[in-house]
């Protein structure tokens, strides 16, 4: 009698967690290469982009919108924020709108860092991305974006 597989799937690559599992490994390893040379982590960068996004958008900076907007964790983005802090990118004020947030402000040397940082990840993106013809990249972001907006909240 056979063996019955603990898989579902009878190939790897037919499990869309796993698809999503090695592009992310590829995305995170050539975000990794790119962000190396402005000292900076990959949670750092998206808290940063996401700050400067608000800035342009005129959205609030609390760490509480940056957890809602980038789907990072509370305890994790703190502490990631402290890093930015002690390394001078960033700077933590009370909100005068609420006792309870805490707003992130740029210093000079970190919307100067982002702004060089966005030019390479938006670049790093492009070439990433570059092997999807156009049609099909909008359809990959349309579906990524039902995902996220389905995936619930952190």
């Amino acid at each position: 009698m056979a063996k019955k597989s603990a898989f579902k799937y009878t190939k790897a690559d037919d499990s869309p967690g796993f698809l999503l599992w090695k592009v992310t490994a590829l995305w995170q390893a050539k975000l990794s290469t790119v962000l190396e040379q402005f000292g900076l982590t990959q949670t750092q960068y998206a808290i940063l982009a996401s700050l400067r996004w608000f800035e342009e958008q005129k959205e609030p900076t609390t760490q509480s919108h940056l957890v809602e907007h980038a789907k990072i964790d509370k305890m994790t983005l703190s502490k990631a924020i402290r890093n930015l802090e002690e390394q001078g990118f960033v700077a933590r004020t009370p909100s005068p709108q609420d006792s309870r947030a805490t707003n992130v402000r740029f210093t000079a040397k970190g919307r100067s860092v982002v702004q060089k940082a966005i030019v390479a990840i938006e670049n790093a993106d492009d070439e990433f991305f570059s092997c999807l013809p156009k049609n099909r990249l909008e359809i990959y972001k349309t579906l990524t974006q039902q995902i996220i907006r389905q995936g619930g909240t952190l």
